[in-house]
Parts: structure tokens; C-alpha cells; sequence
């Protein structure tokens, strides 16, 4: 399958809705996210274009490098999530005739289901990045752009969410305890942190 960053958009759109099971809904919550970050890069670009040498110049620039790295970032999380379900997909598929082979696939499940909790994880993180930079932006960024932040932080809120979605999905899959507790402890926290940088009612 070709990567997302680079095929086309419509390209990318026709892979995720096509009768397969990857890419799927981790990989476009990463795509969704990578869009968040594209808007709070614009409007901290436009902000620095205008005002150079504003008062809020440092705040703008360092908002701008951090989402110009996680834009690239998540077309990478993108291309991951799709190859992680894949390979669990695969390890659903071992045969399970004899007790070795039902083991095996057991434990290979497990394998699976940790990578695949793992990317939609990086992906909240990254999303939860991108809404604390939108709202440190709000009112110290260019007033005309004000609207493409908050869209910015609701695309990011939405498909942080939508990852935490994927990360909970693959938990009952991984056998060791200790694993998916630290998986779903990570998870709890960064909702948290999301939801204080992009509330419900923003």
C-alpha cells in the first residue's frame, strides 16, 4: 500500500474507503491531527509574516517548528497504524489447530495488539501537543485567524479522542497486565491533558 504522505488526498481518501481493513480509523485520526497541525503552522506563520518582531514572535515561532515536525510526523503515525492493524489482522488469521499453534497465536496477538495500541497512542500525544499550541496561540496570534485556531483545536480534540478509541480497542488483546495497564494509564492522562487544552465546548 502506498504511504500516505504520499499519495494524494483524494488518493488517500479512496484507500480509506475501500472494502479493506487498513487503513482505518487510527490512520485518518492521525491524518486528522496532521491537519491541526498544518493550521496552527498557518496561522503562526501568517501571525510572523505580519509581525516579525511582535511581542509574541517566540511563542509563534516555536508553535510553527513544532507543528511543521509533527505534520510529517503523523503521515509516518498514518502509515503505522495502517501496518500495525495489518499485522494484527495477520496474527488473528494464524492457525489454532493444536496447543502450539493456539499459543503461538496468543502470544503473537498480544505482539500485534501492543503495536497497535502504541501508534494510535503517539498519535493522542502528538494531538494533545497541537491543542496546547492552538490555545496558547488564541489572542496572541493574528485576529483575522482566529477561527482557523479553533478549528484547528477542535480537528485535534476530535482525532485525539478518536485514537484514544483505537488504544482501548486493542487492550483486551494484550495478555500481559502490566503492559495494558501502563497502555491505559498513558491513554487516561493524555485525554486529560487534551481535554484541558481543547475542551468539550471548544
Amino acid at each position: 500500500m502506498e504511504k500516505p504522505a504520499d499519495q494524494s488526498l483524494a488518493s488517500y481518501l479512496a484507500s480509506l474507503a475501500a472494502p479493506t481493513p487498513a487503513p482505518g480509523g487510527g490512520s485518518a485520526a492521525a491524518v486528522a491531527t496532521g491537519m491541526a497541525a498544518a493550521l496552527v503552522e498557518m496561522v503562526a506563520g501568517l501571525s510572523l509574516s505580519k509581525q516579525p518582531d511582535g511581542g509574541d514572535a517566540a511563542l509563534q515561532q516555536g508553535a510553527r517548528d513544532r507543528a511543521a515536525a509533527a505534520r510529517m510526523t503523523l503521515l509516518q503515525y498514518a502509515d503505522d497504524d495502517a501496518a500495525a492493524y495489518s499485522g494484527f489482522i495477520e496474527a488473528l488469521r494464524l492457525p489454532k489447530n493444536t496447543n502450539e499453534e493456539r499459543e503461538a497465536r496468543t502470544v503473537a496477538i498480544s505482539a500485534a495488539a501492543v503495536r497497535a495500541a502504541e501508534v494510535p497512542l503517539q498519535t493522542l500525544q502528538v494531538a494533545t501537543a497541537i491543542a496546547n499550541d492552538a490555545a496558547a496561540l488564541t489572542d496572541r496570534s493574528l485576529a483575522s485567524a482566529a477561527s482557523d485556531l479553533e478549528v484547528a483545536r477542535r480537528f485535534a480534540r476530535a482525532a485525539g479522542r478518536s485514537a484514544a478509541d483505537n488504544v482501548e480497542a486493542n487492550l483486551p488483546y494484550i495478555e500481559e497486565a502490566e503492559t495494558r495497564a501502563r497502555l491505559a494509564q498513558r491513554t487516561v492522562a493524555a485525554l486529560a491533558d487534551l481535554d484541558r487544552a481543547a475542551p468539550p465546548s471548544a
